[in-house]
């Protein structure tokens, strides 16, 4: 009928095939090892910088945000706004502090307190 078995498909055109994606990765390999790539201690200082800047940043601008509001619409001009800028700033730092208590988390995984990085309890 129309059924083939996999016997019947030529196998040496895949052979050839294999045999030049060998070749090509060798000829990439050397290329590929020779690039220089940051450590680890590099790219979690980066992303430990952007993630307190970020944290900061929306703080203060959810805060600002907030108290602009509540202000237009209560009528009070500084009132709100600077309350709720003082709070943006308040969170921001609680932020960066979680964050920086956490980089000092052992290998088990576990704080002094006995808690993951999470936050959650470890029970044993």
């Amino acid at each position: 009928m129309g059924y083939c078995s996999v016997a019947d498909h030529d196998t040496t055109r895949y052979d050839g095939f294999d045999k030049r994606l060998a070749q090509l990765e060798q000829k990439v390999a050397p290329r590929r090892s020779t690039k220089k790539t940051p450590s680890l201690s590099e790219q979690s200082s980066l992303s430990m910088a952007f993630r307190i800047a970020s944290d900061m940043i929306a703080g203060i601008a959810v805060g600002l945000g907030i108290g602009y509001e509540l202000d237009r619409w209560t009528g009070y001009r500084p009132v709100f706004i600077i309350v709720f800028a003082m709070l943006g700033m308040a969170a921001g730092l609680r932020n960066v502090w979680r964050i920086v208590n956490v980089t000092n988390v052992p290998e088990s995984g576990t704080q002094k307190d006995g808690r993951s990085q999470r936050g959650q309890r470890i029970d044993d």
